[in-house]
């Protein structure tokens, strides 16, 4: 049967309706960031959908400063975000982790097991986690012990948690944790200290516009990456010297490169910083005055959400 006209338009609007629906799932879904289609994209999308819920979590110890945090990501002169936050004490759920588009953990080295695999099964759901420095690597006293499930000198961030299913939360971000920087070595301050110079990759769109020699200031946590292949590391930092490790097997030392920034997953949806965003970012602006770190990365950081929320300003 000869097609007519109007069959030729119907099957045009079909295609599209259909093309549309495909585009607007994989968003949906984090397995491509609107960006990757265009800013126009991003408008729609979002427009339909509602601005991107974003969700800080925060605990009691470890590397960070969500106070410092949150100024930084509603600050208009950066981000200007409508950002959410909560002490993860009174996160009980993955389910309420996943009203949100991103998740952001800070300032939270101690955490349970069973708070672990929330933040495992919201990332392996399609969320996009942005975990920092050192969170995690601390358990409470009755966690279970993956030594006693066969698995010896595991590292904090693999854990057992109350239904004794395991979890390789390390594996997930692609990182080992070693230790935090300070605590390696003598740093003449843990927040202003110099500890290095900060490596881009040319490649990346989120960290390719750091100038060369851009010093790194403050503790990070000291990690070493585990390759996958989703993994991407688009930034790194070289401290000049060999560390010579705390361990007999690592006499000969660990190297003076260490990640600082890592993406995995499908659609690059789980990001890791060695050093939080709070101490990537400042100014002399009297609203970052505490905590000073003296590395200023603002343009780093708004590329880093422009990737999966378009343009924000």
């Amino acid at each position: 049967m000869k097609m007519t006209t109007l069959d030729y338009v119907k099957s045009a609007i079909i295609l599209i309706i259909l093309i549309f629906g495909l585009i607007f799932t994989l968003t949906t879904t984090n397995i491509i960031h609107c960006q990757s289609v265009g800013q126009s994209w991003c408008k729609l999308y979002f427009s339909i959908v509602g601005r991107p819920r974003i969700l800080v979590v925060y605990g009691s110890d470890g590397l960070g400063n969500v106070n410092k945090l949150m100024s930084i990501l509603q600050n208009r002169e950066i981000l200007g975000l409508s950002v959410q936050n909560q002490n993860i004490d009174y996160i009980s759920t993955t389910n309420y982790l996943e009203k949100f588009k991103m998740v952001i953990v800070t300032q939270a080295r101690t955490m349970s097991s069973d708070q672990v695999k929330m933040f495992f099964d919201y990332a392996t759901h399609g969320g996009i986690l942005v975990w920092t420095g050192d969170a995690g690597v601390a358990s409470y006293p009755d966690d279970k012990n993956p030594s006693d499930y066969n698995f010896p000198n595991a590292g904090p961030w693999i854990r057992i948690d109350s239904k004794n299913e395991i979890i390789n939360f390390g594996k997930l971000i692609s990182a080992k944790y070693i230790d935090n920087f300070c605590n390696y070595t003598n740093c003449s301050s843990p927040t202003n200290g110099y500890v290095g110079h900060l490596k881009a990759d040319p490649d990346s769109t989120i960290t390719n516009g750091i100038p060369p020699n851009q010093e790194l200031h403050g503790d990070f946590a000291l990690v070493t990456l585990i390759n996958n292949t989703s993994t991407f590391e688009d930034l790194e930092l070289d401290t000049s010297s060999n560390l010579i490790g705390k361990a007999p097997e690592d006499s000969k030392g660990l190297g003076h490169v260490f990640p600082i920034m890592i993406r995995s997953g499908i659609g690059k949806n789980i990001i890791y910083l060695a050093s939080p965003i709070e101490y990537l970012v400042d100014s002399d602006n009297p609203a970052f005055a505490s905590t000073n770190t003296g590395t200023n990365l603002p343009s780093t950081i708004r590329n880093m959400f422009e990737e999966y929320f378009g343009q924000i300003r």
